[in-house]
């Protein structure tokens, strides 16, 4: 009989005697083995058995699998997943995975905020030369890519917060000739509307706080590739090094949002068209970014790589900063708040929060201009979410 304090200190009994309908969370820090051959069998061939939860996980490789099943859809073989911790995360781990001190990185000059301070902070220091342009002209893009022997491109699309797009299949054909990766941020676009792996890109990520959670509850990010070697040998050997791991908790949340992404994404798209569309024909509206619009000046290639437009979009209020400011404080539906993807619609004003300590005369070359109003469109009914910014604007025109 055992004592008090062993019942206490022991593991409960899994009692369980059928497969359960929903992915468990296996909420441990390891595993255990039969005896020590199983593990010495185990730690000779560590990809894809249960040693720490670092390594790997149940919980979380189900959930890396399916994003990676999401994105290879269509492509005919097999891609492989690994969840983290953040979308910065992924990011770093897709970099570091590809770049060695020495190396070139090519990428865009309009970058999610996170993103260029990574590179510059990070990598920059680590040895990594880079180079930043805009990724449309053919020719300039080849002749960078050749002249500084890139051996990587990290591409984002539709890039936040102006909406441009790049044009994947152009750069897959240059970094294939010129043996260098791509590497795809598809977090605004989801493998709903767009997988860039069936492009030809090598790898992709995503902050899985956004869209595939799509409920704000979750902090985490993926990394997908397609080339089983690479993702052993160099991606999964960072990521167990490096500890970018997301826990069993965070994935499994995900796992739940996952369940409605493609209904999720349906009607985030028709909102955010009839939006853009009505912000068309407001006169304080001096633009709208969104890619959906055939004014857009990345419309054709979205077009051409996406099945529909997304759920973001920028408009630019033809007011002065502080009248800006005061504008958006009046919206009442609309969340103030700097996220993106989820079931309300939310709006972020860059010049006074995400690009606040970036000088005016950087965000401005970067099209973050006093007036850009990026908005996150949600998934209430459409007339609601209209209402609550023509409100705003009869405030705004008593105002004056």
């Amino acid at each position: 009989m055992k004592k008090l304090s062993t019942i206490c200190a022991g593991s409960s009994k899994d009692l369980r005697t059928s497969a359960p309908h929903q992915l468990p969370i296996y909420a441990t820090a390891a595993f255990t083995f039969c005896d020590l051959e199983e593990g010495m069998r185990i730690f000779e061939n560590q990809p894809g058995a249960h040693v720490y939860s670092r390594y790997g996980n149940p919980t979380v490789e189900a959930v890396a699998q399916k994003i990676a099943d999401l994105e290879a859809f269509g492509l005919g073989e097999k891609a492989f997943g690994l969840m983290t911790s953040s979308g910065m995360a992924a990011i770093h781990l897709a970099l570091e995975s590809c770049l060695s001190s020495g190396d070139t990185l090519l990428t865009q000059k309009i970058l999610y905020g996170g993103t260029t301070e990574l590179i510059e902070k990070l990598f920059k220091k680590n040895g990594i030369k880079v180079i930043y342009d805009d990724l449309e002209d053919r020719r300039l893009v080849e002749k960078l890519v050749n002249d500084n022997q890139v051996k990587a491109i990290f591409a984002e699309t539709p890039v936040n917060p102006t909406l441009q797009c790049v044009d994947l299949k152009m750069l897959v054909s240059i970094a294939k000739k010129s043996n260098a990766r791509l590497i795809v941020d598809n977090t605004f676009a989801t493998p709903i509307l767009c997988r860039p792996l069936t492009i030809g890109a090598h790898l992709v990520v995503h902050s899985t706080t956004k869209y595939l959670h799509g409920h704000g509850y979750s902090t985490g990010g993926a990394v997908v590739c397609s080339e089983e070697h690479f993702f052993k040998t160099k991606l999964w050997t960072l990521y167990k090094l490096i500890g970018s791991n997301a826990s069993p908790f965070e994935a499994w949340l995900v796992d739940m949002g996952m369940k409605t992404l493609h209904l999720r994404m349906e009607r985030h798209c028709q909102n955010a068209m009839k939006l853009a569309q009505w912000f068309e024909k407001q006169p304080l509206v001096k633009k709208v970014n969104y890619p959906g619009l055939k004014k857009h000046h990345s419309h054709l290639i979205a077009k051409k790589q996406m099945s529909d437009f997304g759920a973001m979009m920028s408009i630019e209020i033809n007011r002065p900063l502080k009248t800006v400011q005061k504008f958006v404080n009046r919206l009442k539906l609309c969340t103030i708040t700097p996220t993106l993807g989820e079931t309300d619609t939310i709006v972020l004003h860059p010049a006074s929060m995400s690009h606040l300590k970036v000088p005016r005369d950087v965000r401005l070359q970067q099209g973050v201009t006093d007036g850009l109003v990026r908005i996150s469109v949600g998934l209430e009914d459409v007339q609601d979410i209209i209402a609550d910014w023509k409100q705003a604007m009869v405030m705004e025109s008593r105002s004056r």
